[in-house]
């Protein structure tokens, strides 16, 4: 029985992505590219797996030929079913197993002997320990270049189909950021609101998050990452949010708020702060403006209003396709003197996070916007004022 292929994006896509692709290696004068990034593979064939976590290559040859898969045999199927891939080789589990060998004899196969190769770095396909095989194995039979992050590059702007995805993971994360508010009270555990999260989205079509959502409470709202061990919300407290939403792989963020109890003069401060430079970081994102500049109202805003100890050295960055471990497609980040200019199509995650460790008061506030040839479009809406919960 044939399948067709059940791609996210038209056939046609796909391969002008390729073709994409192949223009930019010929302008470097490189012979193939050795792409391990999943979201790469996905963006270039429609490849949607699980399986990057083991060996796996995507093997383009700059000339026009097909590109060749290598991966295991638990991926063949889903290699065949979701994407335009026709030459799928497998490597074999094994004691004495070592996938490098077997790209090897692809590129033997190619006639890439004394070729220039771009391979992919920036990406968690592609372990310590399997670049170590990979460079082992080929040696100095060929030579292996970095690819300075093409294919991310090439995603920055996207397509019309892509930011359909996009607002649709907005939509449902706008409905989810709701049902966490609701659901908010003292008594409940603050993993009962990531459990109201991962419904709500799962709910609506959404896939599994890339990374943990950041549900942090009490002195912990002040850490920049989610940790485990669930704690009890109490009648006086503060939960500081901060989680993707993906639909078919495309990414959007929030960052949010909720007080519980009183809220009192340093908290509203905080916010308010808080939410005036996001604004103005908003404000600004139009088509010339560099990523470096918005960080500098990040900055300003912070120092103007005392909290300047507590910035971050980045206050955001793009959002696209990715796939675990994290939601965060970058580079390019928002900070100092980042010189990248702000392209229609462009999709960004921006937040505003201040943690005292003194005085244990936290305050985030953090929207995803796509960029448009004039206002941002706002993909994912926060409150109108301060959640103050009893």
């Amino acid at each position: 029985m044939t399948t067709t292929p059940h791609l996210p994006f038209s056939r046609e896509e796909h391969l002008q992505r390729q073709e994409r692709l192949r223009t930019e290696l010929a302008a470097r004068g490189v012979d193939a590219m050795l792409v391990f990034a999943q979201e790469s593979m996905y963006w270039l064939t429609g490849y949607d797996t699980g399986g990057f976590v083991f060996y796996q290559c995507l093997v383009v040859p700059t000339d026009g030929r097909q590109p060749v898969l290598l991966t295991r045999r638990p991926d063949l199927i889903q290699a065949r079913q979701t994407s335009i891939i026709e030459d799928i080789r497998i490597w074999w589990d094994a004691e004495d197993a070592n996938p490098a060998e077997d790209l090897k004899s692809i590129l033997h196969e190619l006639g890439l002997a004394g070729a220039r190769i771009a391979i992919e770095l920036n990406t968690h396909g592609l372990t310590g320990w399997n670049l170590w095989r990979t460079q082992r194995a080929i040696g100095d039979w060929c030579k292996l270049e970095d690819d300075r992050h093409l294919i991310r590059w090439l995603r920055l702007v996207k397509s019309p189909a892509e930011i359909d995805y996009t607002r649709k993971a907005g939509r449902i994360l706008d409905d989810s950021l709701k049902a966490v508010i609701a659901a908010a009270r003292p008594g409940i555990l603050d993993s009962d609101l990531k459990a109201v999260y991962l419904t709500a989205i799962l709910g609506q079509g959404a896939d599994m998050p890339p990374n943990p959502p950041l549900f942090n409470s009490g002195p912990r709202a002040v850490y920049g990452r989610g940790v485990s061990d669930p704690r009890r919300l109490e009648e006086q407290d503060q939960i500081l949010i901060e989680y993707p939403v993906a639909y078919r792989h495309y990414n959007v963020k929030t960052e949010w708020t909720i007080l519980f109890g009183r809220a009192s003069d340093a908290h509203r401060k905080m916010y308010d702060v808080g939410r005036e430079t996001l604004q103005k970081m908003t404000d600004v994102a139009r088509p010339g403006t560099t990523l470096g500049e918005i960080f500098d109202l990040y900055a300003e805003g912070l120092d103007k209003g005392g909290y300047g100890r507590a910035r971050y050295g980045a206050t955001g960055y793009a959002v696209g396709c990715t796939f675990a471990p994290t939601s965060m497609d970058v580079p390019p980040m928002i900070y100092a003197g980042n010189p990248t200019e702000c392209r229609p199509g462009m999709t960004l995650f921006y937040h505003v996070m201040n943690g005292d460790s003194d005085t244990g008061l936290a305050m985030g506030v953090g929207h995803t916007l796509l960029i448009t040839e004039g206002a941002p479009e706002i993909l994912t809406a926060l409150p109108d004022e301060l959640t103050v919960v009893g």
